[in-house]
């Protein structure tokens, strides 16, 4: 008798839909066959679709109080408008604006995210709360001041510290970004055994003020100051050669590609189809909710399809379903997001839609989902949702103190 199985349903496995059981026991997957076994809880997934649980590659999770506050401005009117808010930010508000992110990555699928932000203490005991999985780490930024380099360091270090043992997080450092990290603060980070997160080349902005300040390109100062490692994640990379794309690729860097907060923000598109012929380990992120504005790992995939075809560089919906699941968990260093024993047991239960049909493939999940298919979810081997009912969470109490949060933030821009 397994812990639990699932049965009745087409699997994602090796690219190919199967009709197939799949058992857990533990957090992991101990079983995939035809064999009719069974589990002390059994969830039926006739005309449904299973898949391995989303991965959400970038986001600022407590950015959700923040969504739509600065809409149809410019770029540097939003950051300034955005970054003005942050500023009256609170640790009781991260931790409700996480909650209410959990809440809706759950609803779209999304077993696990990667999250860089302020408070994050507060992010992670939301995670805990929820019952997701995450890799996280404190937002760091010297500035070039050498007092301030040394307090975020400190507090970067004790966060990943304390938070690196518990089962389901991953702690990383994350300096922000090369334009608001010294290259001195960034070697210094680079000598400690960490995961390591960072902002790359996400504006044209940045690119051209790196190069003014350094007389180089992002990817560059950070490949000739020793940062660039297979324990990088880099987010965006918009406005990168090919140059930099063979670099990424030579180091074994990832890159979370956040396309819907890209076109937002009038970012630019990133040259995906090029870092993956290269192979580069490219994942799906949704950015934070107030650039996006929605977290669904879903939208997200039909986006950067579209994107990629705009330019002619087309992707295989087969390549966007691995970007949103196994590449997520790889450039993170968990074991999960494939549906092959011994992974973890992050699974997503898609029930078929009408725009599923007739064929309810790969192609169906990429480019007609919207993120209300997700019916059940299983993160480490335990049911978080089940009938789109989520079992972990007070989902009326989440909305009502994230609006009372967001109400006390708005009330001071306007």
């Amino acid at each position: 008798m397994h812990d639990l199985v699932i049965y009745g349903g087409k699997c994602w496995i090796d690219k190919k839909l199967v009709e197939c059981c799949i058992a857990l026991d533990g957090n992991k997957i101990s079983y995939i066959g035809k064999e009719d076994v069974k589990g002390e809880v059994n969830l039926n997934a006739k005309n449904c679709i299973v898949l391995p649980a989303f991965f959400n590659a970038h986001t600022h999770a407590a950015m959700t109080l923040l969504r739509g506050v600065a809409e149809g401005v410019p770029f540097y009117e939003w950051l300034n408008n955005v970054q003005m808010l942050e500023r009256d930010l609170r640790d009781e508000d991260v931790y409700w604006g996480s909650l209410l992110a959990c809440l809706e990555m759950i609803k779209n699928g999304v077993a696990a995210f990667s999250d860089m932000y302020i408070y994050m203490d507060s992010v992670a005991e939301a995670v805990i709360e929820a019952g997701m999985r995450a890799a996280l780490g404190y937002g760091m930024a010297d500035r070039g001041n050498p007092d301030r380099a040394e307090e975020e360091l400190k507090e970067g270090i004790r966060f990943a510290e304390k938070w690196n043992d518990f089962s389901r997080i991953t702690t990383f450092l994350a300096p922000h970004a090369p334009y608001s990290c010294s290259p001195e603060f960034l070697k210094k980070i680079s000598e400690y055994d960490y995961l390591k997160h960072i902002h790359v080349s996400e504006t044209l902005w940045e690119v051209k003020e790196i190069k003014k300040r350094y007389g180089t390109t992002p990817v560059k100062l950070l490949n000739e100051i020793g940062f660039l490692d297979s324990k990088t994640v880099a987010a965006h990379c918009v406005w990168l050669n090919e140059e930099e794309i063979k670099i990424l690729s030579e180091k074994g860097v990832s890159v979370a590609h956040c396309p819907a907060s890209n076109m937002k923000l009038g970012a630019g598109i990133a040259k995906i189809r090029e870092m993956i012929d290269r192979n580069v380990n490219v994942c799906l992120g949704t950015d934070g909710a107030a650039s996006n504005n929605n977290l669904n790992i879903l939208h997200e995939m039909r986006i950067a399809a579209l994107l990629q075809l705009l330019r002619k560089k087309p992707l295989k919906a087969v390549e966007i379903m691995k970007m949103a699941t196994e590449n997520g968990y790889k450039a993170y260093k968990i074991n999960g997001g494939r549906i092959e024993v011994e992974k973890l047991a992050d699974l997503v239960v898609l029930k078929k839609d009408v725009s599923s049909y007739p064929f309810g493939d790969e192609n169906s999940i990429v480019f007609a989902s919207i993120g209300c298919e997700a019916n059940h979810l299983i993160v480490d081997g335990r049911i978080v949702m089940e009938d789109r009912e989520i079992l972990t969470l007070n989902e009326e109490k989440v909305l009502s103190q994230a609006e009372k949060r967001a109400r006390r933030l708005i009330s001071k821009f306007s």
